[in-house]
């Protein structure tokens, strides 16, 4: 009966192993959006709405899947504020508007860059 409960034990406690989250961000995904984040305010500066709006969304995506794994709040502003940034460079050939745009984006990148 002991060696039982002990088997018993055992078990549950390598199952839980298995559940276990990873105490930060997948680095691979955090990484890949912190380079797309990069290359979106790149853009901006160059004025380039379309490019920054690509990098902008690749970069979202990436961090999307960087805090579905581990929920990490800086990601999370970050994502907001890349969200802004991608509404006020939508469509748009206003200076100041991607500029803002950029604004947010390097703030966002901020964000990102504090989880590691």
């Amino acid at each position: 009966m002991l060696s039982r409960r002990l088997t018993i034990i055992a078990m549950m406690s390598m199952g839980l192993g298995v559940f276990a989250q990873p105490a930060f961000a997948d680095p691979a995904y955090l990484e890949d959006a912190i380079t797309e984040t990069r290359e979106a305010i790149a853009a901006g500066k160059q004025l380039q709405a379309g490019s920054f709006v690509e990098h902008a969304d690749q970069a979202i995506d990436r961090a999307r899947s960087a805090v579905w794994q581990t929920p990490v709040d800086e990601i999370r502003k970050g994502i907001k504020l890349m969200r802004k940034a991608v509404k006020l460079a939508k469509g748009t050939n206003s200076e100041k508007r991607i500029a803002k745009a950029t604004e947010q984006a390097e703030f966002a990148l901020e964000q990102f860059e504090a989880v590691k």
